[in-house]
């Protein structure tokens, strides 16, 4: 079941899921041979022809993370985060992409897109044979600059949001990196650090204690993004993680 989050920030990959069961259904480029790694990076935002809305980030190392999901006022319905490794081209680059949904459930897509560098991305995403095509944009200068690099000062504190599934969640990052936090009887810890490449996002990296914990004892890591709402006063911080192909899940909070 998709639960209802508050708006919070974006980060998510290059796309959507699509076909019966991920983003093509709402009821639940080529630009030649030779390789420009970093040629998209950047972080997008628009929307699918399925009609989802989707946040996505692709890093300087094509590496992209991505959620997507319905908006309403400013309720975001998150329905799953995708993750995969890009290879650039000139113009264009294209991705095996694997989608986690709300549901638990994890599927298979494809994706072929178009870029400008830092300015947009369009292209298609195929599920099972099912193409959706979509169309994003970068976020304004005045919410978020990937090209300015990440502070861990600016994100530290307490975060109370939620979890892909629609837990209620409470994580503490302190000022040198290192995060706790719990969610329904599951803790965690962890760590964030701006990124090397001197990009605007953060490397994060948890550890989920035992059951109740739905990853019990394991180790995810993924990406993280801080960025200003349009109201000019409320900040966004969103989290995707995944152990390896099996498992991913977000965090999203405001304050």
């Amino acid at each position: 079941m998709t639960r209802t989050i508050p708006l919070y920030c974006l980060i998510c990959l290059l796309g959507f899921g699509c076909g019966s069961s991920g983003l093509g259904n709402n009821t639940g480029g080529n630009g030649g041979t030779t390789s420009y790694t970093g040629q998209a990076e950047g972080v997008y935002t628009g929307t699918s022809s399925s009609g989802y809305t989707f946040y996505s980030i692709v890093l300087p190392t094509d590496k992209f993370y991505g959620v997507y999901g319905t908006t309403t006022g400013n309720a975001f319905y998150v329905y799953g985060i995708l993750s995969g490794q890009a290879t650039s081209t000139k113009d264009a680059f294209t991705a095996n992409v694997t989608d986690y949904l709300s549901t638990g459930q994890i599927l298979s897509d494809t994706l072929s897109a178009t870029d400008v560098p830092g300015q947009s991305v369009s292209g298609t995403i195929t599920e099972n044979g099912t193409p959706v095509t979509f169309n994003g944009t970068a976020l304004l200068p005045a919410s978020f600059n990937f090209n300015t690099p990440a502070s861990v000062g600016s994100i530290s504190g307490a975060w109370n949001g939620s979890l892909l599934d629609g837990m209620t969640t409470a994580v503490t990052i302190n000022s040198n990196g290192t995060v706790s936090g719990s969610s329904s009887g599951c803790s965690f810890t962890g760590s964030v650090s701006a990124d090397a490449s001197g990009k605007n996002f953060y490397d994060v990296s948890i550890t989920f204690g035992a059951s109740p914990c739905a990853f019990p004892n394991q180790t995810a890591t993924g990406v993280g993004v801080y960025y200003l709402l349009s109201d000019g006063v409320t900040h966004q911080l969103l989290a995707g993680v995944t152990v390896g192909n099996s498992q991913g899940t977000v965090f999203f909070a405001q304050r």
